[in-house]
């Protein structure tokens, strides 16, 4: 099975001007918790999650009203190709503990692949080994 046959094709993205109260507004809006941040024609350049809001914002004494997206965005993003195979897709985020990836064609965001997705995809013990990767430390 291919990573495009399982991933979100729905999803919102930030830029990296956007205050950080409104992604997490978009987060609340979508009921996620893991926004994109993409620079016109929707490059990914970061990622911001529900967790580095609470962590890298707030625990931080930082105002969510003031504080952009590009200072609390990750830079270093994991990321799959919608051809890629949805095997090679859970082992990625099992070796690195990360819960969704972004799916990027031809340099553009075209959808995120999350654990959810993954465990409704493949409904075996690859999701499950991959929820042991995801949840170490949680």
């Amino acid at each position: 099975m291919k990573v495009r046959e399982a991933m979100a094709k729905t999803l919102s993205s930030a830029k990296k001007s956007d205050k950080v109260i409104d992604v997490a507004k978009k987060m609340k809006q979508e009921d996620a918790g893991f926004i994109p941040v993409v620079e016109d024609g929707g490059v990914v350049i970061g990622v911001i999650t529900d967790r580095d809001i609470v962590i890298r914002c707030i625990a931080e004494g930082h105002d969510p009203r003031s504080e952009s997206a590009e200072h609390l965005m990750s830079r270093d993003v994991t990321k799959v190709d919608p051809n890629d195979d949805i095997e090679d897709a859970a082992r990625t985020m099992e070796r690195d503990e990360i819960r969704r990836l972004p799916v990027i064609e031809n340099g553009r965001l075209v959808g995120v692949l999350s654990h959810g997705n993954l465990v409704q995809a493949t409904k075996n013990k690859t999701a499950a080994k991959v929820t042991e990767g995801v949840t170490r430390g949680a």
